[in-house]
C-alpha cells in the first residue's frame, strides 16, 4: 500500500486549512500553559525577594527563577512561530511547488521550480521535500519572507528568500518502505521512545528538589521555601504512580518497534476529541474492529491519521501498538481494546495535561 501523507489544503486560505489551524492552536495552548506557570512563579519570586535571605528562601528564589525561565520559553517560541500570521502570509492559500534541496549548510535551503531559493532552519522537513520533490509554500511577501510545510508534518517553518549563495543540489535516492528501524528518520523518533522509558524522572526530580527545599527551610524557618517545596513535592509524589505507568508503556512500545519487521497500515476512524480526554478511534485491526486509545498522542501522527484515515503500526507488544508515519521522525503508541467499540470517560492524568497537544481543530 503506498504511503499517504497529511497535506494542507490548497483551495482555501492557509489560515482556514484545518491542519494549519491545528498547528497554530497547539502552539498557542502550549504557550498559554507555560506562560501561566511562568507568571505564577514570577509573582512568587518577587515576593521572595522581600523576605530575609535564609538558605530556604535563597533556594526558593533559585527554583522559582528557573521555573520563570522555562515558562517564558513557550510565549517566546509562539512569538517566533506565529510570525506568518502577523505578516499576513496565511491569508493566501498554500501552493504546492516542485522543489529541490541543497546540500547541508549552516542553514537549510530549498529551490522552487521558478528558481526562488528559500532558506531557514527546517529541521527534518528537507528529507521529505527531497523524497517527494515538492514543498508547500505561502509567500514570499515583498520583504522576502515566506513559510513552508512538507507532506506528513504538522508543523511549518519560517523562510526567507536567499539571493546570494550557490545552490548545490542534493541527489534524490529512492527510499523503499523498509522495516521501521531501518528508516533513519524513524530511528530518531525511536530514540525518543527510549528516553520515554525514563518518564518517571518527570515526577522524581521535582519530588527530590521539593524535598531538599523543604529540609532547607526548617531551620532557620523559611515559609517561602516550605510553600514552594511543598508545591513541588506533593504533586510530584502523587504523580509518581502515573509516571511509572507511562514509563512501562514506553518500554512496551520500544519492545514493539524492536520486534517489528514491517509497517502495517490499518484503517481507523477517530472519535471527536474532547479536552482532557485521550484521543481514541475505531481501528480495523488484523483481528477485527477494536478501540485504540492514544496514551501519549503526537501531533504529527494524529494529524496524519485524521487526514488519511490510515494508521501505520510500527510494531505490537501485548495490548499495545507502536504507531508512526513512514519516513517521518515521529512515533507514539496506543492501547488496543478489542472488546470495546466506543471510548469511555477516561480523563488524561494531570501530569500529562501540560504536554498534551490541542486537537480541537481535528476534522469531524
Amino acid at each position: 500500500m503506498p504511503v499517504q501523507y497529511l497535506e494542507p489544503r490548497t483551495d482555501v486560505a492557509a489560515k482556514d486549512d484545518w491542519s494549519t489551524g491545528l498547528i497554530l492552536q497547539d502552539l498557542g495552548s502550549g504557550a498559554k500553559a507555560l506562560g501561566s506557570v511562568g507568571l505564577g512563579a514570577a509573582a512568587g519570586l518577587v515576593g521572595c525577594l522581600f523576605l530575609p535571605m535564609t538558605p530556604g528562601n535563597v533556594a526558593a528564589v533559585v527554583v522559582l527563577g528557573l521555573i520563570v525561565l522555562l515558562g517564558s520559553l513557550g510565549p517566546v517560541m509562539y512569538r517566533v512561530e506565529s510570525k506568518p500570521v502577523r505578516r499576513g502570509l496565511l491569508e493566501q492559500p498554500w501552493r504546492r511547488c516542485p522543489a529541490t534541496v541543497a546540500e547541508q549548510d549552516l542553514t537549510d535551503r530549498v529551490r522552487l521550480a521558478d528558481g526562488t531559493v528559500l532558506r531557514g532552519w527546517f529541521e527534518d522537513l528537507p528529507e521529505m521535500v527531497l523524497d517527494r520533490q515538492e514543498v508547500f509554500v505561502a509567500g514570499p511577501d515583498a520583504d522576502g519572507h515566506a513559510v513552508i510545510r512538507a507532506a506528513g508534518f504538522a508543523k511549518m517553518h519560517n523562510a526567507k528568500v536567499d539571493t546570494g549563495s550557490e545552490f548545490h543540489e542534493r541527489e534524490r535516492v529512492e527510499r523503499p518502505l523498509m522495516r521501521p528501524l531501518d528508516d533513519d528518520e524513524v530511528v530518531k523518533a525511536f530514540n525518543g521512545l527510549v528516553w520515554g522509558t525514563r518518564s518517571w524522572l518527570w515526577a522524581a526530580i521535582p519530588a527530590g528538589v521539593g524535598a531538599v527545599l523543604v529540609l532547607l527551610s526548617f531551620f532557620p524557618l523559611a515559609v517561602s521555601g516550605l510553600v514552594v517545596g511543598g508545591l513541588l513535592l506533593v504533586p510530584a509524589l502523587l504523580g509518581i504512580p502515573m509516571a511509572l505507568e507511562i514509563s512501562r508503556w514506553y518500554r512496551n512500545a520500544v519492545q514493539a518497534v524492536q520486534n517489528s519487521n514491517q509497517w502495517t497500515p490499518v484503517s481507523v476512524t477517530l472519535f471527536p476529541w474532547q479536552p482532557n480526554q485521550h484521543v481514541a478511534g475505531l481501528a480495523d485491526m488484523p483481528g477485527g474492529l477494536a478501540l485504540v486509545q492514544f496514551v501519549v498522542p503526537e501531533l504529527d501522527v494524529i494529524a496524519n491519521i485524521a487526514d488519511t484515515g490510515v494508521m501505520w503500526v510500527a510494531g505490537t507488544h501485548d495490548d499495545l501498538i507502536a504507531v508512526g508515519v513512514p519516513r517521518v521522525p515521529t512515533l507514539t503508541f496506543a492501547v488496543v481494546q478489542p472488546d470495546r467499540d466506543t471510548p469511555r470517560e477516561d480523563p488524561v492524568p494531570w501530569i500529562q495535561r501540560l504536554q498534551q497537544p490541542d486537537f480541537s481543530r481535528l476534522p469531524r
